[in-house]
């Protein structure tokens, strides 16, 4: 029992911890017994024990996160096992490293089937499970429509469609081992040049694109147009209709459709723009109207 406890605090705090336990053991999908699961990290759990008095809400709050992420790394070791639950291929898609390469030259990757985040596009880390600018460019699997889950998920069998040859970062996704993900999410990422600069005429347009729409480019002239109030705004129209342009130049030229621009260009800027707090609305006479996010309306 801890030492700043009375037996009738400890025991609410053991009951606290068991029903803690039952509602991870039923996320990881484990049979064990919640009591099992508390005696084993019970060591590590007395130390972060709140004490008596003279704790905030907050403080309260982290100490209870800090005790859930003890007892889910521990019911994942009680399944060391894959129960095909889905939860890995529906919270995000997987990002390519170099040893990737082969999947493209295999043609089961295509540029309809990736999509690239660029330098400074806000994404996803599986990592921190945070947003934040990417450190470097990136090549991900597409993700369906107003969702995260996986292109090649087959949410009616629970299955990877293309199981046999997927991504390193998917054969590396143990729930049961984290440890496996972070390792391949230090490897070199898999970068456009890699594949695309053998293409000649399209990669010296790509590369024309990124020095005209960076990221870096977008924040600055975002910056611009909140410093003037406004009065910039016509730059930032300009970058968002080069983004267009170039996109219907090479779709037409190369034969390529829409959705493959995505892979060569990144994401349009006018979706990327609703993280400043901007939106584009198309008006009927074939321009666009860019305005402020309204409180509350953000995804």
């Amino acid at each position: 029992m801890h030492k700043d406890y009375s037996k009738a605090e400890w025991d609410f705090f053991i009951v606290a911890l068991k029903e803690e336990a039952r509602t991870v053991l039923h996320q990881v999908g484990s049979n064990t017994d919640p009591q099992t699961l508390v005696e084993s990290v019970l060591p590590d759990l007395e130390a972060l024990a709140p004490p008596k008095e003279g704790v905030d809400d907050d403080t309260e709050k982290e100490i209870w996160n800090k005790i859930r992420e003890i007892l889910l790394d521990a019911a994942y070791k009680t399944r060391p096992y894959c129960i095909r639950c889905g939860e890995c291929c529906t919270r995000c898609s997987p990002t390519l490293v170099e040893e990737d390469m082969n999947l493209f030259m295999k043609e089961i990757l295509t540029p309809e089937k990736v999509t690239t985040i660029r330098k400074g596009e806000p994404a996803y880390s599986t990592v921190t499970q945070k947003v934040g600018p990417a450190e470097v460019e990136m090549l991900k699997i597409r993700e369906s429509p107003q969702a995260t889950t996986c292109l090649f998920y087959n949410p009616i069998d629970r299955s990877c469609t293309i199981y046999e040859s997927r991504p390193l970062q998917c054969r590396a996704q143990e729930c049961w081992q984290p440890g496996n993900v972070e390792e391949t999410a230090a490897l070199p990422k898999l970068a456009r040049k890699a594949i695309l600069q053998a293409t000649g005429p399209l990669w010296e347009i790509i590369e024309r694109h990124e020095e005209r729409c960076s990221f870096e480019e977008l924040g600055r002239v975002i910056a611009r147009l909140s410093a003037t109030k406004g009065q910039t705004i016509e730059d930032l129209i300009d970058l968002l209709g080069f983004d267009e342009h170039v996109r219907d130049f090479v779709s037409e030229q190369f034969n390529l459709s829409r959705s493959a621009t995505d892979f060569f260009f990144g994401r349009p800027l006018r979706q990327a723009i609703v993280y400043y707090g901007l939106t584009v609305e198309d008006q009927p006479d074939g321009t666009f109207l860019i305005k402020p996010i309204e409180e509350g309306s953000r995804e």
